[in-house]
């Protein structure tokens, strides 16, 4: 597998956020999948400091693109978030999506696995973590780096979420 790093979202790569975005709404896939990215084109153009979500609650979150090193293509993204706040509590500290057609191979748990250093690195001792209980590429990818199962939750949309711990 090519390595990758993450890197904080330069303006140079706006143009590939926005091919990495459509491809994810080619793969029919709502557009939040690529969230982090559309957020990260935004502080781009307009150097926003916070962010709001669809919801309009206020967080805070540090977004990372993970980029391929041998040809710096974007491949995922990964969106931590913090404090602990509401926010967290229901989406977790971190989200991340990889690009339709860099999936199953390894990405996301490289992605996570260095998203979790970072937590470690900014004085957290666990994270949250949560997925649809469909989604089971993401969890999968979240035991494979020690989550546990903490719960799983029926939303009204009828989907049920999962929600996992993870001890730095």
């Amino acid at each position: 597998m090519n390595y990758i790093e993450l890197i904080f979202p330069p303006k140079e790569y706006e143009s590939d956020a926005m091919e990495y975005r459509e491809e994810h709404i080619a793969n029919g896939e709502k557009a939040y999948r690529g969230i982090a990215v559309w957020i990260a084109l935004k502080i781009m153009m307009n150097g926003l400091k916070k962010i709001n979500d669809a919801l309009n609650h206020e967080i805070f979150s540090i977004i990372f693109f993970a980029v391929r090193k041998s040809d710096q293509k974007l491949i995922g993204n990964i969106n931590i978030r913090y404090p602990y706040l509401d926010y967290v509590q229901i989406h977790g500290h971190i989200g991340y999506s990889v690009r339709p057609s860099e999936r199953r191979k390894g990405y996301a748990t490289k992605m996570l696995k260095l998203a979790l250093e970072y937590c470690a690195t900014a004085g957290l001792d666990k994270v949250l973590l949560t997925c649809d209980k469909s989604n089971i590429a993401s969890s999968k990818t979240i035991k494979k780096c020690s989550g546990v199962l903490e719960s799983e939750e029926m939303q009204t949309d009828g989907e049920t979420v999962q929600r996992y711990w993870i001890e730095l």
